[in-house]
C-alpha cells in the first residue's frame, strides 16, 4: 500500500518535470581480466565465447569504450538472443524493423542492436531498432535520468530510437518485438516505481502479439521459475504456441536469479 501510494505521486511528478541533463559520459574499463575470478573450466568457455560474439557481431567499438561488467553483460544478452533466435530458425529480413519493451536504460543496446544486423549477415543488414520506456525520467544517484543513460549506451549507434513512454499497440508494425524482463507480478511492478493502474501485463502481451507482423518473432526473457510459468499462462492466454522455451545460463555473467527465455512466431496465415 505504501509503495502505491508514494508510485501515485513520484510518477506522475517524474513525468511532469521530465529531468534531463548534457553530457554523461561512461567510462572505460580494461578487459584484459574480464573473467580471473571464474574457474579454469568456465573461464576457458567464457574466453572463447567472448572472442567469437566480438568478431561474429563486431563488438570491437563496445570493447574499446565501455565498462567491464557492462561488457560482460551484453556478452551474456546477445549470447542469450542468438540462442533464441537459433531456436526460431526463422531469417531475418534485409530491413528488420524491431521493438525493445520496457528498455529502461538500454544498456545492453549494443547486444541487441549487434544481433539484429549481424545474425546470419556477415556482411550486416539494415536495423531500424525502437525502444519503449515507461518511466524513462526516473532519476539516478548521478543526478541523470534513466533517459541520459539510455542516450549515453546508444551514442555509438545508429537508426535508433528512444520512446520515453509506454509500449501501445502498433498492429502489424514489427519484424521482431523482445519483452525483456517484463514485471508479471504487481509487487516487483511498485517496488520498480511504476503506479498500481499501470500493471496491466496481460494487456501489454497483447499489444505487443498485436504489433507483430504475420510470421514474426516474439523473444522474452523471465526472472525465475514463477515468473516463467506465469508467462507461459499469459501467452496461452493469445493464444501463443512458443517455438522454445529454455532456461539459460552462461559463465559470461552471473545473475543471482535464473534466466528464462521463451520465444514464439506469429502464424504467418
Amino acid at each position: 500500500m505504501l509503495d502505491a501510494l508514494r508510485n501515485s505521486i513520484d510518477y506522475p511528478l517524474r513525468e511532469w518535470v521530465r529531468w534531463r541533463r548534457n553530457g554523461l559520459r561512461v567510462p572505460n574499463e580494461s578487459k584484459q581480466a574480464l573473467f580471473a575470478g571464474l574457474l579454469l573450466a568456465d573461464r576457458v568457455q567464457a574466453e572463447g565465447t567472448a572472442a567469437r560474439l566480438l568478431h561474429a557481431y563486431a563488438l570491437q567499438q563496445l570493447h574499446a569504450d565501455s565498462r567491464a561488467d557492462n561488457y560482460r553483460e551484453n556478452l551474456f544478452y546477445l549470447e542469450l538472443l542468438e540462442r533464441a533466435l537459433d531456436c526460431a530458425a526463422a531469417p531475418l529480413p534485409a530491413l528488420v524493423r524491431a521493438a525493445d519493451v520496457g528498455c529502461a536504460a538500454w544498456n545492453y543496446v549494443p547486444a541487441l542492436h549487434a544481433l539484429l544486423r549481424y545474425w546470419h549477415a556477415p556482411d550486416g543488414r539494415a536495423v531500424q531498432l525502437r525502444g519503449f520506456e515507461a518511466d524513462a525520467y526516473r532519476v539516478y544517484a548521478d543526478f541523470y535520468s534513466r533517459y541520459d543513460h539510455a542516450l549515453a549506451n546508444m551514442r555509438a549507434l545508429a537508426d535508433l530510437e528512444y520512446v520515453p513512454h509506454a509500449f501501445g499497440a502498433q498492429p502489424h508494425e514489427y519484424d521482431l518485438i523482445t519483452l525483456l524482463f517484463p514485471f508479471l507480478f504487481c509487487g516487483d511492478h511498485l517496488r520498480w516505481g511504476l503506479p498500481r493502474p499501470a500493471f496491466l501485463p496481460d494487456a501489454l502481451l497483447r499489444s505487443v502479439w498485436a504489433s507483430l507482423r504475420p510470421g514474426g518473432l516474439l523473444i522474452i526473457a523471465n526472472q525465475g521459475a514463477a515468473e516463467h510459468a506465469q508467462q507461459q499462462q499469459l501467452l496461452a492466454q493469445l493464444p501463443a504456441r512458443p517455438l522454445a522455451a529454455f532456461q539459460h545460463q552462461s559463465p559470461l555473467f552471473t545473475y543471482a536469479v535464473a534466466r528464462f527465455v521463451t520465444v514464439c512466431a506469429k502464424p504467418a496465415g
